[in-house]
């Protein structure tokens, strides 16, 4: 039996790496920036106390929660 390889050229591929993008943009979007939100809002709203049992400083707590969830 004869094996048919056909080759994959760069016109091929590049529509792939487009869906690629559009789909790691969608999860950024969708997921990762809520995620990152709510966290900093809960690390907001920690006690000084409950901060430093998981090794963070209050001063610390702060700058991160007052960072904008896209950074």
């Amino acid at each position: 039996m004869t094996e048919i390889v056909v080759p994959q050229n760069r016109k091929s591929a590049f529509p792939l790496q487009i869906a690629r993008k559009i789909r790691q943009l969608t999860r950024l979007l969708l997921v990762y920036w809520p995620q990152r939100r709510r966290q900093r809002l809960i690390l907001r709203e920690l006690t000084d106390e409950r901060l430093r049992d998981i090794g963070i400083e209050p001063h610390q707590a702060q700058q991160e929660a007052g960072r904008p969830f896209w950074d």
